[in-house]
């Protein structure tokens, strides 16, 4: 992960320098030395995935042209009859249009922080990215939403009390449900991150995918009374597992002749872990576990939600999306709410 970020930065400023090589040589020598500290600046006005993911489609479309005989000249600023071609030749190779719309918008990115004209405003670009989004474009797979019929299934199923390992799963699934946790949100947990009140269970998620600027977010879960209360079952697990401070919540574990227990180095499990644990817990209570994923818990959460009628903005808001298309995306409404679009026409 290190390396990567050092090659990042050495890209960005390679190119910065490359690009403004002649306003820096005008600066007096004491101007010119603090020239390098502005790729890294610009660089932090995106998320770091968002970096990383541009930097890498972007040397690749450098590579690209040296490999056909190009300069230096031809990459920043790129003439918009060549990144069309660049394009073309990705929408050969590619199954789905993701790499075409990477290596639209890296291009555009780097030449908006080098404050040049992108040849992604030409309508020549443009619409051979709409003809790769058409003729690259699959229907989506949606995964179904998770219910608290299973929830209350795989519960019944796994639950035994003092077993560390059957509570984490419980738990993870319980939390994610009830709080329209993201699997990255929900791995970053730690002890020290929750707040018990005698209502409810207040936790405090540092990063998320939609905090842009890092203010972090309180998600507020609510006490139910019933075996599936996740504040309760939350409690358990950490007591279980004698957990405290910075422990992560759900944390790598170690079987020892007492049962299931943290392991003594404090490490997250992995997302694939995660996964696999999901997958097996619910596959007994479902028909074709492939139609599941762990977006499926936040959906299932997000789609009971909102068939009971829950006021709009506490919905985002509990979710922490940024826009109404990303939270509608999320929601599979009942029949019984979509049959009251026809039953309200007076027909």
């Amino acid at each position: 992960m290190f390396l990567k970020h050092k090659f990042n930065c050495f890209v960005s400023l390679r190119l910065f320098l490359q690009v403004h090589r002649d306003e820096i040589q005008q600066l007096p020598e004491g101007l010119a030395g603090k020239a390098i500290l502005l790729p890294e600046l610009l660089r932090n006005s995106r998320a770091d995935s968002t970096d990383k993911k541009y930097t890498g489609a972007f040397v690749r479309f450098q590579k690209w042209v040296y490999s056909n005989n190009l300069g230096s000249r031809d990459v920043l600023p790129a003439k918009p009859f060549v990144v069309a071609i660049y394009l073309a030749s990705l929408i050969q190779s590619s199954q789905t249009p993701s790499p075409v719309i990477s290596a639209f918008y890296a291009i555009k990115w780097f030449h908006d922080i080098n404050g040049l004209k992108s040849p992604t405003e030409s309508k020549l670009v443009c619409n051979i990215l709409e003809a790769a989004k058409r003729r690259l474009s699959r229907p989506k797979d949606k995964k179904e939403p998770i219910t608290s019929d299973i929830l209350l299934s795989m519960y019944k199923r796994l639950y035994s009390k003092n077993n560390f390992k059957s509570q984490r799963i419980i738990v993870a699934c319980l939390i994610a449900y009830a709080g329209f946790f993201r699997s990255s949100e929900l791995l970053d947990i730690r002890v020290s991150d929750i707040v018990f009140s005698d209502t409810h269970v207040s936790i405090f998620i540092e990063n998320s995918k939609t905090d842009q600027y890092r203010d972090g977010a309180w998600s507020v879960i609510a006490k139910t009374g019933t075996v599936l209360c996740p504040v309760e079952n939350l409690k358990k697990l950490i007591e279980w597992g004698e957990l405290s401070g910075n422990d992560y919540v759900f944390c790598n574990i170690t079987s020892t002749k007492l049962g299931f227990k943290p392991r003594n180095v404090n490490k997250k499990m992995s997302y694939t872990n995660l996964r696999e644990l999901f997958i097996e817990a619910i596959k007994p209570h479902v028909e074709n576990v492939k139609k599941y994923c762990l977006h499926s818990l936040r959906s299932g959460g997000a789609s009971a939600a909102a068939n009971s009628g829950i006021r709009d903005r506490l919905f985002k808001r509990h979710g922490r999306w940024v826009s109404e298309n990303a939270k509608d995306g999320y929601v599979k409404d009942n029949i019984e709410e979509r049959l009251l679009v026809s039953q309200s026409l007076g027909i």
